[in-house]
C-alpha cells in the first residue's frame, strides 16, 4: 500500500505509523494486539488490519502474502458479464472435470453456498491449503470472480496458484 494511499485514509504515512507502533511496544504485541491499540486512533477496522500488517512486514514479522497464522494467501480476480448466479455456474461447469488445482488434489467435491449478497464455491485440497471462490454482482449486468487460495505452505506457493488461477479466470 503506498505512502499516499495510506495517508489519505488514515492522516499519517507509513512512516508515522511505524514511529507510533513501535513507542506502544507493537514488536512485542501479536496481530491481534496491534490491531486493538489502532482503534483509539480512530482508525476504521479495515484500514487498522492494513496498518497491522504494513506493520510486520517493515518490522520482518510476516512476508508478502503471509497470513499472521504463518501460512500464505493468493487472491486472484475477474469481473465478467452476468450476475453472480450466473458467474457461479458457469465456473461450476469450467471446473466440473477437475480434480487437481495448482498443483494438489480436491480431497472431496466443491461445495456451493448462498448468501443474500455472495455465492461461493469452496474445495479443501489434499496439501492443506483451502479455495474459496466468491461471486458478487456489480452495477451494470456485471458480476465479479474473487478465487482466495488459502492455507499456501510457502511464498513460492502463491506464484504457482496464481499462475493456476489467472488463466482460468480468463475462461470464464
Amino acid at each position: 500500500m503506498s505512502d499516499a494511499s495510506v495517508r489519505e485514509a488514515t492522516g499519517h504515512d507509513w512512516a508515522h505509523w511505524l514511529a507510533v507502533l513501535d513507542a506502544r511496544g507493537a514488536r512485542d504485541m501479536d496481530h491481534a494486539a496491534i490491531v486493538r491499540s489502532l482503534e483509539a486512533d480512530g482508525i476504521r477496522p479495515w484500514w487498522r488490519q492494513m496498518l497491522t500488517v504494513g506493520y510486520e512486514r517493515m518490522i520482518g514479522r510476516r512476508a508478502m502474502g503471509q497470513t499472521c497464522a504463518g501460512t500464505f494467501s493468493a487472491n486472484a480476480s475477474r469481473t465478467i458479464p452476468g450476475t453472480m448466479d450466473t458467474a457461479r455456474q458457469a465456473w461450476a461447469a469450467l471446473n466440473a472435470e477437475r480434480a487437481e488445482y495448482a498443483g494438489a488434489v480436491a480431497t472431496g467435491e466443491p461445495r456451493c453456498t448462498d448468501s443474500a449478497n455472495w455465492r461461493y464455491w469452496r474445495v479443501d485440497l489434499d496439501d492443506g491449503s483451502k479455495v474459496s471462490v466468491m461471486f458478487s454482482d456489480k452495477p451494470g449486468g456485471k458480476a465479479t470472480v474473487a478465487v482466495n487460495h488459502d492455507k499456501l505452505a510457502s511464498a513460492e506457493a502463491i506464484a504457482i496458484a496464481k499462475a493456476f488461477w489467472k488463466p482460468l479466470l480468463q475462461a470464464l
